[in-house]
């Protein structure tokens, strides 16, 4: 057994708490019999009480003498009235009489005994077995006290108090009055005893039951422990099924079937990431090793030696916008606290990245147009001036790229329900349908011969997302593309 396991937590909490409910409902069971018992000992020393002042009431009219004695006890036994001829008596017998039916002793036991149980005086109602018992252990207490004891006789609980008669004259005698117990105190006492047998009982019992309920609520946990330590890197295919677990587990399982779910994507991502970055940095250093090699054959000239070192800082140069770009893709996706919002002219600064890109279209022959005449400056937006300048460098020079010599790229800005809408087209090939949906890819290119590493449109894909905005791709092939960055302002 683990100590420290939930399942035995789960077992020890329940036992627990039915104990603290079996012990707190023996407490009330107690306190409630308790004051039953000392009311019915409250009522049976006041009846004690009554017999001893009516036998000495008697004593006082016929004298004190053994024979006065005997006749005292006798009538206060009878509890009648006397004939109204017995003067001497017939004042006290018509008192007590009264009294007797007060307190109901017609329905007690009364017993009257001398010392050493000589001389022993019943109530009519009192058998001779009833009287034994009365008379086992009879213990005489110290004057002005009494003794209180439950007797058991027929299944029937009968509780007795036992007070000292003293008297000069006539010796030491024990007075006995005894009242059957109340049903429902004696069922009280009986629940108790019952309660108190049966508990470690009921708590072993309870303990076994918590443990197997506790086992079957942790069960999932189980199951999702053993599908734990069966996935690896290699399989990571495997899902628990939800059937007939709880609610709250099933959502558990849930919870992590997705999280082993993404686990597996971006095992994949990285495994694909990985090929093509091997893919990327492989062809350039291939290109700078061969080109080394010629090299070091033999002695060549100096226009050799300036074009091999020439391609060998073009692959170069390659291989180091490859980096770039991947480490500016892992600061975009892990170090948000990068970009560094602020307010600028949108206008303003779209004109200052298409006038740096008129050179390098001049260069090809190709022309760029830009049109803000729909907007008025200035237009306010909140972003990274830095990354959106990637953006659209990215997306730019794209369309130089594509467009071919005589060719034009045309921009415009639009506003539309609160947004800021920026149209880059080209008169290139254009995209075809099917690789629309993959030009945002990393390192996807359409024709494996086009220069470049496949991560600029994918840069610009997620900038645009950080800055709450998109990228939108119209394309027709032969008639050019049209890539509308929208963004809020």
């Amino acid at each position: 057994m683990k100590f420290n396991s939930i399942k035995f937590e789960i077992s020890i909490l329940y036992t627990a708490i039915l104990g603290l409910i079996l012990i707190a409902f023996s407490g009330v069971l107690y306190l409630i019999s308790n004051a039953f018992l000392q009311q019915t000992d409250q009522q049976l020393k006041i009846k004690a009480q009554a017999v001893d002042l009516t036998i000495r009431s008697y004593l006082n009219v016929l004298g004190e003498s053994h024979e006065a004695l005997v006749e005292a006890v006798g009538k206060t036994m009878a509890m009648r009235n006397d004939n109204i001829l017995q003067f001497k008596t017939w004042k006290v017998s018509q008192k007590w009489r009264a009294q007797a039916q007060s307190f109901n002793l017609s329905r007690d036991y009364i017993n009257f005994v001398s010392k050493g149980q000589k001389e022993v005086f019943s109530s009519s109602n009192m058998d001779k077995g009833l009287r034994s018992i009365f008379l086992e252990d009879t213990q005489f207490p110290k004057r002005g006290g009494v003794i209180f004891r439950t007797l058991n006789m027929d299944h029937k609980n009968i509780r007795v108090i036992s007070e000292q008669f003293t008297d000069r004259a006539v010796g030491q005698y024990l007075i006995q009055v005894g009242v059957a117990q109340d049903p429902i105190l004696q069922q009280l006492r009986n629940w108790l005893y019952s309660i108190a047998i049966s508990v470690p009982l009921i708590l072993l019992l309870t303990n076994f039951v918590g443990r197997l309920l506790a086992a079957r609520i942790l069960q999932p946990v189980y199951e999702i422990t053993d599908m734990a330590d069966r996935i690896t890197q290699q399989d990571l295919s495997a899902r628990i099924k939800t059937k007939h677990f709880d609610r709250e587990m099933e959502s558990l399982i849930e919870s992590f079937n997705g999280m082993i779910a993404r686990l597996e994507k971006s095992f994949k991502h990285i495994e694909q990431f990985s090929y093509h970055v091997a893919h990327e940095l492989k062809t350039p250093l291939t290109i700078i090793q061969g080109e080394a090699n010629l090299l070091l054959r033999r002695d060549r000239s100096i226009h050799e030696y300036k074009q091999a070192l020439r391609i060998i800082m073009e692959e170069s140069q390659r291989v180091l916008k490859t980096v770039d770009d991947l480490l500016l893709l892992t600061k975009l996706g892990y170090s948000q606290e990068v970009f560094k919002f602020e307010q600028f002219d949108f206008i303003e600064f779209f004109n200052e990245i298409v006038e740096q890109n008129r050179l390098l279209a001049a260069n090809k022959g190709i022309g760029i147009r830009m049109d803000t005449k729909n907007v008025t400056p200035p237009l306010m937006i909140t972003g990274d001036r830095f990354h959106l300048r990637r953006l659209f460098f990215n997306i730019i020079d794209n369309a130089i790229k594509f467009t071919p010599e005589g060719g034009c790229v045309d921009m415009r800005i639009e506003i539309s329900h609160g947004k800021v809408i920026s149209c880059i087209s080209d008169t290139g090939p254009g995209i075809a349908p099917e690789n629309l949906k993959k030009i945002f890819e990393e390192f996807y290119r359409a024709d494996k011969n086009t220069p470049g590493s496949g991560l600029g449109l994918n840069i610009a894909h997620t900038i645009a997302k950080l800055h709450q905005g998109e990228i939108q791709v119209e394309s027709r092939m032969s008639q050019g593309s049209t890539f509308k960055v929208i963004l809020p302002y």
